[in-house]
């Protein structure tokens, strides 16, 4: 068994310690006065005093801080920024109500707030399970208008079937082919064998 050399520390009597009288002092501040500072170059005695503290100076009526006004470093300036009023959201969608594809039957697609494709292939912003639509069918694009309302416009992408707009009794009929058509509410869409109708809010 190992002997503990382990010295104990002495802690300080801090009861046997004189008092400071720089502790005792209770200094009361003028509120429009200076309070003391300790000037940079007056460092005359302080190498032989062991009681490192502060030296003060009398104060100064009246006297304000000096230097340059503050300014942000490098280009960060101050800048007023505008709040511009947020545009009020624009809720739109399609609605599959027929087609090849049965699964996709009542399925809900989001129409983006920009621009939205619909075509066979993947990376269509909707995809349509139907051999009959192009790859790339039709673009619907959200337009502001002057009275701050958003309109959706579907375009035909030079596609082989062309798509058909209109109401639930005439959309598939052939006056109802269209290259460029601005949708209502409630608007059928006929894009190869697959109707769509298009809601908004």
């Amino acid at each position: 068994m190992s002997e503990d050399r382990t010295t104990p520390m002495r802690q300080p009597n801090w009861s046997q310690q004189p008092a400071d009288s720089d502790d005792l002092e209770t200094v009361y501040t003028d509120p429009n006065k200076t309070p003391p500072t300790v000037p940079l170059g007056d460092q005359e005695g302080w190498g032989q005093r062991r009681d490192w503290g502060f030296a003060r100076t009398a104060a100064t009526e009246g006297a304000t801080p000096q230097g340059p006004p503050y300014e942000a470093p490098g280009d960060q300036q101050a800048h007023t920024v505008l709040i511009s009023e947020r545009p009020t959201p624009v809720f739109a969608w399609l609605v599959v109500v027929e087609g090849p594809d049965r699964g996709s039957i009542g399925k809900v697609h989001s129409l983006h707030p920009d621009t939205t494709t619909l075509g066979r292939v993947q990376g269509n912003s909707i995809v349509l399970h139907d051999d009959t639509c192009s790859a790339q069918h039709a673009r619907i694009r959200a337009e502001g208008r002057e009275n701050k309302e958003t309109a959706f416009v579907i375009f035909d992408m030079g596609s082989r079937n062309g798509i058909y707009v209109g109401d639930k009794e005439s959309y598939r009929d052939d006056e109802s082919r269209t290259y460029r058509h601005e949708l209502q509410d409630g608007d059928y869409l006929l894009l190869g064998e697959t109707a769509l109708v298009f809601k908004k809010l």
